[in-house]
Formats: C-alpha cells, sequence, structure tokens
C-alpha cells in the first residue's frame, strides 16, 4: 500500500515538474540567469509585460525580467536580460513597438560606435511610442470634424464631374495631345531626315565659300586695280574722242557739218538716187538699149 502511495506522490511531483517547465518556456522564461541586464527608463511602458520580447534590427536579443516604479523619479524602470555575449553600444535608446493584434515588443536602436560599449547595468532612454490602434483612436475626433467638410467636397466633385463642360474640356485636351503628338512626330521626323540634309548642304556651302576666299584673295588685286585705271583712261581718251566727233558734227562749217546739215545735199541725193531708179527701171524694161550682143558680126542699127 505505501509503494502505491509513493508512486502517486512521484508522480505527481513529475508532473508538477513537467508544467513548470512547460509553462517556463511557453512563457520565454530563462531558467538559469545569464546577468546581462541592462535598464530602460521610461515615462510609460505601454503595456509592456514581464517576459515580453526585446528585439533589435527585427531580431529577438533577449525579453523584460523585470518592471519597477520609481516614485521619486516617476518612471519606469524595465529590467531587459539580453542574451549571453549581447552588448549596447554608447547612445542607444529604445521604444516599443505594436502590433495589430499582438502583444507589444520592446525595440532597442542600437549605437552607431561599436567601438564604445556600455557597461552591464547601465540605464538608457526609452518611449512608449504608438500603435495602429491608439493612432486610429487619436484620429477620430479630427475625422468626426473632416466629415462634414468631406461631404461637401464629394458634392462639389459629383458637381463638377457631372458638368457637361468638363467633358467637352477633356475633348479638347485629347484633341489637344493628338496634336501635339502629330507635331512631335513631325519634327522628330525633320530631325531625321530634312536637319541632317541641311547641315550638309550647309557644310556644302561653307566649303564652297571657303574655296571662294582662297580664290579671292589669291587675286592679284593690285594689278586688277591697275589694268581698271587703264581700262578707265581708254575710256576716257574713247570718250573725248567722241565728243570731238560730235562737236565736228555739230559744225556747220566743218565737211561733216555741212553734209549733214545742208539741205541742198539731201535734196542733190534724193535727186541722185531718184534719177538711179528710173535708169534701173529703164534697163529692166528695155535691155537692148543698153546692152546689144552678136554672134555674126556688126548688124546695123
Amino acid at each position: 500500500m505505501k509503494s502505491k502511495e509513493i508512486k502517486i506522490a512521484i508522480t505527481a511531483i513529475l508532473a508538477i515538474i513537467i508544467i513548470y517547465f512547460g509553462i517556463v518556456f511557453l512563457k520565454g522564461l530563462k531558467l538559469f540567469s545569464t546577468d546581462n541586464i541592462y535598464y530602460v527608463e521610461m515615462k510609460n511602458v505601454g503595456g509592456l509585460n514581464k517576459a515580453d520580447i526585446v528585439v533589435s534590427n527585427g531580431m529577438s536579443i533577449g525579453m523584460v525580467k523585470n518592471i519597477t516604479y520609481d516614485p521619486h523619479r516617476q518612471t519606469l524602470a524595465v529590467a531587459v536580460e539580453l542574451n549571453e555575449g549581447f552588448t549596447l553600444p554608447r547612445g542607444s535608446h529604445a521604444n516599443i513597438t505594436k502590433e495589430m493584434l499582438g502583444s507589444p515588443k520592446l525595440n532597442i536602436i542600437l549605437g552607431t560606435n561599436p567601438d564604445d560599449m556600455l557597461n552591464i547595468g547601465d540605464t538608457i532612454y526609452g518611449e512608449a511610442g504608438s500603435d495602429l490602434m491608439s493612432a486610429a483612436g487619436d484620429m477620430l475626433p479630427k475625422l468626426q470634424q473632416i466629415m462634414p467638410r468631406l461631404d461637401s467636397i464629394v458634392t462639389a466633385i459629383n458637381t463638377i464631374t457631372n458638368d457637361p463642360a468638363l467633358m467637352t474640356a477633356l475633348h479638347n485636351m485629347q484633341y489637344i495631345s493628338d496634336n501635339l503628338r502629330t507635331t512631335t512626330d513631325d519634327v522628330n521626323s525633320l530631325l531625321a531626315h530634312d536637319v541632317p540634309q541641311l547641315i550638309g548642304k550647309a557644310d556644302g556651302i561653307m566649303t564652297n565659300l571657303e574655296q571662294t576666299t582662297n580664290q579671292i584673295q589669291s587675286i592679284d588685286i593690285a594689278s586688277l586695280a591697275n589694268d581698271a585705271t587703264s581700262t578707265l583712261k581708254k575710256a576716257n581718251q574713247t570718250m573725248e574722242q567722241l565728243q570731238g566727233i560730235t562737236a565736228r558734227i555739230d559744225n556747220p562749217n566743218s565737211s561733216i557739218g555741212k553734209m549733214l546739215n545742208d539741205p541742198s545735199v539731201y535734196n542733190h541725193l534724193d535727186s541722185t538716187m531718184a534719177n538711179a531708179s528710173r535708169l534701173l527701171e529703164d534697163l529692166r524694161l528695155n535691155p537692148k538699149r543698153y546692152v546689144h550682143f552678136s554672134l555674126f558680126g556688126k548688124a546695123g542699127k
């Protein structure tokens, strides 16, 4: 009988031990403390509890070991036990993050200097932060104030969207957009085809102009000037001679002047031309009076 009682007692003790270790395991508590403890001073822990997870850069680095209240400073000291070998750089600070339906977590933002480390037991500053639910609760009063204005805005938008002028403006914008697209295509075509041809022609013109300039530079300007001067002198001499001839023609006492200015000379020449015309006409009509041919000797008149 006593052996059965001993077995029952041993079984009960083992069950208690298993239950205890199971609870400790599920809550994430450590059976053996590492004494790698730091403190976070906060005004509000935001629902953080003992055994909650401590994370850094998205990785679990420890757990909340204890939370105590300092009545003199009116602050909360959160004791965090970090994993063995994990230390905090100086300048680190903490905040509390909370998922929509999850428990809060203490998030430690590490300092930037890995060579300057805090001592175990040092204190860093922390803040509660905000979660989605509290942020939504803070926004509700503002949303209630905005709702009447939002209703007016929606009404105004409906009025604008139902205005036929808006559709006309949209069609005009489409028309303008199509024209801009066509213009852009024309400009691209111009840049792709016509402009290179114009540039090629301009290059040819510049080359010809350069050649012409070189040819002009090679011309003996002084020689051309001398030739032009000589030509002008000869032209002046010719003009002087023409003026002398004109003067002689205009002079009634000169031979040419008498011939051109005396009416009797004109009349005599006119009479002579008339007689010559009559003689040629008579010669045509009566050639035997002036020319006689005989094959057998002289015939009598």
